[in-house]
């Protein structure tokens, strides 16, 4: 078999693997080495093993000759396709699925592997670049999402002029909605409230960037809509900013501030001025001001904005709060000079977030008065702190959709709550993205767990040292298992009617 074949069939093998996470982290340039070098450092055995011995066998093939040349190729083919080990080939959490972007991704980064394996083969040997080309295959997709990002922004410009058109021929209230966390179940809220009294459309689920807000238009909206909802995400600064200048929000809130996406946006001042970018155009701001850096931009915008302060805290200053007392009763929602009564709220809502929602939708045009029994009423989504109980008499927390510091400690209070009697669990594989705030912040969950008296099943090794170094500042039941279906074995097996389990975060299978 000649060195070429050795490679084609490799990348085979390999570079379906690599696209699958390019996916899974929405083509997102330099994602794929990033995973890559995640599994190198997470799993030193055997994967720190393989890889130096890789680049050696690649560099060997350009000394030698003859069989043993080729030889040294087929090793590299094969350490190629099979490191990382431990990353799926074809995926528990979600298959490779070949949309058109992922069609676009796949065919660049096929002409891009196989002109450099021409090109090394003209300037080297055809067992080096089959080698070369092996160990670095994975730079091929990477350069692949870094090249069709101009592309997809032209694709999606069309989809986005069209929706333009269609908010200009409607005319909708627009409300926009971001924050580092909260804005989701927030936007849920206010479409809930609204909803009854105007013809209401919300993104769906977290369509909150250029593609999805354009297809929520397109698709969602009719010529009766009167209120549009738009939640808006970024990964960096100007995002937003684009955002708003096709959608228009008239009124906008910034639900929180909190290190999420830390690892891409650098620094909380970063996320602070990228979430801020929402405010600009806008008439009317609604700010959380529980967190401390949205109360400094209250008082930085209050003399161009109109600013209303939201808050989840009794002892706030806010123009709006929903708040219970020390003890945990007099629940009430206090809405600038009238108080309102409630008589509870569902164990996954957020105070904070039940602010900012009710004040979007007074702006909107309900009535004050009217809030306190919808209130009452909302919840919020699937795996956001929802909670159950299972056939088996355990009461379940599922917050797997959370991945932040914040919501990590409220759904621990959830858990603690309900089960006081028996057994309490937390099962998680740590937060990420945080930056270099994420090893701090998983120990400092980890022990928070413990302290509490809740055992702690740590999966996979993404954030298991982190984890693992929490834990033991306190004497505590820690397990450790290799992966979500692993972990559900042991809920069976050890957790019984009356125990409690949290599932807080869950990560897809690229992540070790």
């Amino acid at each position: 078999m000649t060195p070429v074949v050795l490679a084609v069939v490799g990348a085979v093998i390999w570079m379906p693997k690599w696209w699958r996470v390019a996916q899974r982290e929405h083509y997102l340039p330099g994602s794929v080495n990033t995973t890559l070098f995640r599994w190198l450092e997470t799993t030193p055995v055997p994967n720190m093993g393989l890889a130096p011995l890789g680049l050696i066998l690649a560099a060997a093939t350009i000394l030698l000759e003859g069989s043993a040349g080729l030889g040294a190729t087929a090793a590299a083919v094969v350490i190629a396709a099979i490191t990382p080990v431990g990353l799926p080939l074809r995926g528990r959490t979600s298959k490779l699925r070949f949309t058109r972007r992922m069609k676009t991704t796949a065919v660049l980064s096929v002409l891009f592997w196989a002109v450099a394996l021409w090109l090394l083969s003209v300037f080297a040997t055809t067992s080096s670049a089959a080698a070369i080309c092996s160990v670095f295959g994975c730079v091929a997709v990477d350069a692949a999402s870094a090249v069709a990002v101009p592309l997809e922004s032209r694709l999606a410009r069309r989809f986005q002029t069209r929706a333009e058109q269609r908010l200009r021929a409607v005319g909708p209230l627009v409300i926009a909605v971001t924050g580092s966390y909260g804005k989701t179940s927030t936007k849920e809220h206010l479409a809930a409230l609204v909803g009854p009294i105007r013809p209401t459309v919300a993104s769906p689920a977290s369509w909150n960037n250029q593609a999805g807000l354009s297809r929520a238009v397109n698709e969602h909206l009719s010529a009766s809509t009167e209120v549009f909802i738009a939640e808006m995400g970024t990964y960096g600064a100007g995002e937003i900013r684009r955002l708003c200048q096709w959608v228009k929000p008239e009124i906008v809130a910034v639900t929180a501030i909190g290190p999420v996406h830390l690892e891409r946006m650098g620094s909380i001042d970063n996320i602070v001025e990228a979430k801020m970018e929402i405010a600009e155009g806008a008439a009317t701001v609604v700010l959380n001001v529980d967190a401390p850096e949205l109360a400094v931009q209250a008082e930085r915008i209050a003399g161009t904005h109109r600013v209303i302060r939201c808050s989840g805290r009794r002892d706030s200053v806010a123009d709006v709060r929903v708040s219970a007392d020390d003890a945990g009763g007099d629940l009430r929602l206090d809405y600038f000079a009238e108080s309102y009564p409630l008589a509870s709220l569902h164990d996954s809502v957020h105070g904070s977030n039940v602010a900012v929602a009710a004040t979007l939708a007074v702006e909107a045009g309900l009535a004050p008065d009217r809030l306190g029994t919808l209130i009452e009423g909302l919840e919020t989504g699937e795996h956001r702190a929802r909670v159950s109980v299972a056939d088996s008499g355990v009461t379940v927390i599922d917050n797997t959709f959370n991945s932040n510091p914040a919501g990590a400690r409220a759904a621990l209070a959830t858990l603690l709550a309900h089960s006081r009697e028996g057994r309490s669990v937390v099962i998680t594989p740590g937060m990420v993205e945080l930056g270099d705030e994420q090893d701090s912040e998983n120990a400092e969950f980890a022990r928070l767990v413990v302290e509490s008296g809740c055992g702690l099943v740590i999966v996979g090794r993404t954030n298991r040292r982190a984890l693992r170094r929490g834990a033991s500042a306190v004497d505590g039941i820690v397990v450790e298992v290799s992966n979500r279906d692993a972990a559900r074995k042991w809920v069976r097996l050890n957790l019984s009617a009356g125990d409690g389990v949290l599932w807080e975060n869950d990560l897809p299978d690229h992540y070790p």
